[in-house]
């Protein structure tokens, strides 16, 4: 009878693994689950990927936009110093050239005085002041 048990026993285990492996999924239909589900996650990855880059694509745009602004006020700045350059060129040529004129002029009015005075026709300070009033007595 123990015989007789256990192939009972033995039977309904094999009638019970096979009922249980043949109500789950079967292994290709396991394999095409997890496809479907790595699918949608590749699919949703895909989509976080597309928003990144047109993220991306707007910074860099806006980057762009920045980027040409700075060249812009770099240029203006630029043509400022040049043009203060210029101006600060020219304000110093002019500065020498009153210098020169300057010192041209006192060395023509000590030339004029001292020939006045090697002359002994005028008094000096007469001479250096045109408009002094004549202290000679008149007649």
């Amino acid at each position: 009878m123990k015989n007789g048990l256990n192939r009972i026993s033995i039977a309904s285990a094999l009638v019970l693994g096979i009922g249980v492996a043949g109500c789950g999924p079967s292994q290709k239909e396991l394999q095409a689950q997890q496809a479907e589900a790595a699918a949608l996650k590749a699919e949703q990855a895909a989509a976080q990927a597309e928003a990144s880059a047109a993220k991306a694509m707007q910074a860099a745009q806006a980057a762009s936009v920045a980027a040409e602004k700075a060249a812009k006020a770099a240029e203006d700045a630029t043509k400022e110093i040049n043009r203060v350059a210029d101006h600060l060129d020219q304000m110093s040529r002019e500065h020498e050239a009153a210098k020169q004129k300057s010192a041209h002029r006192k060395k023509a009015t000590a030339k004029s005085a001292s020939e006045v005075a090697s002359d002994g026709s005028a008094a000096p300070t007469a001479a250096a002041s045109p408009a002094a009033p004549d202290l000679k007595p008149s007649k």
